[in-house]
């Protein structure tokens, strides 16, 4: 509740951040979702009272931590300005800023989105021959010829293989089992990851469809406690992953087991409270923000200062991902992968962007994507290389 009084505040004043009285090098276009037409009514009154939408949470905290990139990009003197577009809003519809033009007057557009959002503003962005940088959707969403897209977090086949190979390096003789709900997109996570098994570097698994009002019992009846058991979260889906992760905290024999998420457990809210401290959970990321880091404790304490709260992972890929595409185009004027090797734009995380080419032989690339993954365990609190 304490964060109430300055989201208040930051809701009724977000639109642009700019360097006072000078005129950027590098404009920024933030498109994300904050919901905003439904916090406040006609007259500008917030109609939540103490309470905040949880569907916007992602998106303003990574603008947060984007904000405070370009704070620092200026007193650098990459001089920059940032506008921030509310996608669910009326003035932020994809439609209508396709229909304005208003997103070609940007020298970079970051994307922090769903797929349907993405994949319109990824043919935006191959009209008007404008970068766009995909934050947070682990996918390619089909789109070709795109050389301005980059994909900042690796698609899902490249999170499963990662997790195929630990497996295999980590827990070959355990008890693996894949649990599912009975839907098309975890049938497609499910088909992927059978696929890396039938290779020579095969592994002994079984797949658990769970019910929709799956409870910890359901689970617990497919583990041996006589051996190690890696139970692997077979899902995109947050309400899915939130009632997983309930489940397993209830199970009392925590000693014996090992949990695997996708991609979305890195912001799970769920698993970040203490209750979950003994309970050993992996995902993986294309972002890792070690604790301890001297420039993650600073921008933890520029946090407290202007929130009351530590930064959270996605205002600290908001920050990572704003400042090193800001610096690279402020400092060469292209987003060149080569000069994005500069020593100098790195703060954390190391970037791999590759050229993906799916037809042998194309003049263009079909897009962009990070090849960097991190296979991440969280314990006590503490998130750690693995």
């Amino acid at each position: 509740m304490k964060r109430i009084p300055y989201i208040l505040f930051f809701l009724c004043c977000i639109t642009q951040i700019s360097a006072q009285g000078i005129k950027g090098n590098v404009k920024i276009g933030l498109l994300t979702s904050l919901y905003l037409d439904s916090a406040f009514d006609q007259k500008g009154n917030y109609r939540l009272q103490k309470n905040f939408p949880k569907q916007a949470v992602s998106g303003l905290e990574f603008y947060e931590g984007a904000s405070l990139a370009i704070d620092s990009l200026n007193k650098i003197g990459y001089l920059s300005t940032m506008k921030v577009f509310d996608l669910q809003s009326k003035e932020g519809n994809i439609e209508k800023l396709a229909a304005t033009g208003e997103l070609s007057d940007y020298n970079l557009l970051i994307a922090h989105t769903g797929s349907a959002e993405y994949l319109q503003l990824a043919a935006i962005a191959k009209e008007k021959n404008i970068p766009l940088i995909n934050a947070n959707y682990p996918n390619d969403g089909g789109i070709r010829k795109s050389p301005t897209v980059y994909l900042a977090n690796p698609k899902i086949n490249s999170h499963l293989n990662l997790i195929h190979n630990q497996l295999t390096r980590k827990w070959p003789d355990a008890n693996i089992i894949w649990f599912k709900r009975n839907e098309p997109g975890d049938d497609r996570l499910a088909n992927i990851f059978k696929e890396l098994s039938t290779s020579s570097n095969k592994i002994k698994y079984k797949t658990v469809e769970l019910s929709a009002l799956f409870s910890t019992d359901e689970i617990s009846i497919h583990l041996d406690t006589n051996k190690t058991n890696v139970l692997i979260a077979g899902s995109l889906d947050e309400t899915f992953s939130a009632q997983f992760a309930k489940a397993i905290l209830n199970y009392t024999k925590k000693g014996i087991i090992h949990v695997i998420g996708m991609p979305n457990w890195e912001t799970l809210k769920d698993i970040q409270s203490k209750s979950y401290a003994g309970v050993p959970i992996y995902y993986t990321s294309g972002f890792f923000a070690p604790q301890g880091n001297k420039w993650v404790q600073e921008v933890d304490e520029k946090f407290k200062e202007n929130t009351g709260t530590k930064a959270s992972i996605s205002a600290i890929r908001g920050y990572e991902l704003t400042f090193f595409f800001g610096s690279l185009w402020s400092k060469y004027k292209t987003l060149d992968m080569v000069k994005a090797q500069d020593p100098s734009l790195r703060i954390v995380t190391d970037y791999d962007f590759r050229a993906v080419t799916w037809n042998t032989g194309a003049e263009i690339p079909d897009y962009y994507e990070n090849k960097r993954l991190y296979f991440i365990r969280r314990l006590n609190g503490i998130a750690s290389l693995q």
